[in-house]
């Protein structure tokens, strides 16, 4: 049985998520509030962590943060009352996986839900690579201005370590093992959050706009109207 902790200072809301999510087998542990969140977080290990992200205590984005820092990695969801793109595009630096806003129907917060656990399951197992995934992964690579090294995770920019959240890194790392290749938003979307829906690009733009801003605007391509490529020239 899948585990979940889910966090929300709102009763009614908190209600009403746990009871959803046990209808659809999974094993719910509640807090009410970010540093109560933090402390089953040492007790027990989850298969995804559902974070409000105005809570009190610690908002979901500090415990994200939090979290990562320790190299907590389960995959977080933040719920939020607010449609704001600035605001998401801070939870998603901070290292969750997925921003939703809490108008979202319940059915598609389970279905994204069992994506991120999904795709959490399939990184962590490291599969057999098929035609559509990279086939041949390389240890390292090294440009003009950066030195990549895929085994400790580390990255040299200009001779500095710089840093990044988890999820650019994988991103990161898709694409200089597809580079030659250009690899679509849909394909990005369906690689590393288990959906397929084309309308979600302003995740991917978000992030890989965050990705070349740390990259001084080099490396990461686009071919307007295919998707993204890694291009190592200057």
């Amino acid at each position: 049985m899948k585990k979940i902790l889910i966090a929300d200072d709102d009763r009614s809301i908190l209600t009403l998520l746990s009871y959803n999510f046990r209808q659809n087998d999974f094993e719910v542990t509640t807090a009410s509030n970010g540093k109560q969140a933090l402390e089953l977080t040492k007790k027990n290990v989850f298969d995804l962590i559902l974070l409000d992200l105005m809570m009190p205590e610690y908002d979901g984005i500090e415990v994200t943060e939090i979290l990562r820092k320790k190299g907590n990695f389960t995959p977080i969801l933040i719920l939020t009352a607010r449609d704001d793109d600035d605001m998401k595009l801070t939870g998603l630096s901070a290292g969750s996986d997925e921003y939703l806003d809490k108008s979202t129907p319940m059915k598609e917060i389970i279905v994204r839900v069992n994506a991120l656990i999904r795709r959490q399951q399939t990184y962590n197992v490291n599969p057999e690579p098929s035609d559509n995934v990279v086939k041949a992964q390389i240890p390292s690579i090294k440009t003009d201005r950066m030195e990549i090294d895929f085994v400790k995770k580390e990255i040299q920019f200009d001779g500095s370590i710089l840093e990044l959240t988890k999820r650019e890194f994988e991103i990161l790392e898709f694409l200089v093992q597809r580079r030659g290749e250009i690899v679509s938003r849909e394909e990005l979307l369906k690689h590393f959050w288990g959906i397929s829906d084309s309308t979600e690009t302003r995740t991917i733009d978000v992030l890989i706009s965050k990705i070349r801003k740390k990259l001084d605007n080099q490396y990461i391509k686009t071919k307007r109207g295919f998707g993204y490529y890694f291009d190592e020239e200057n």
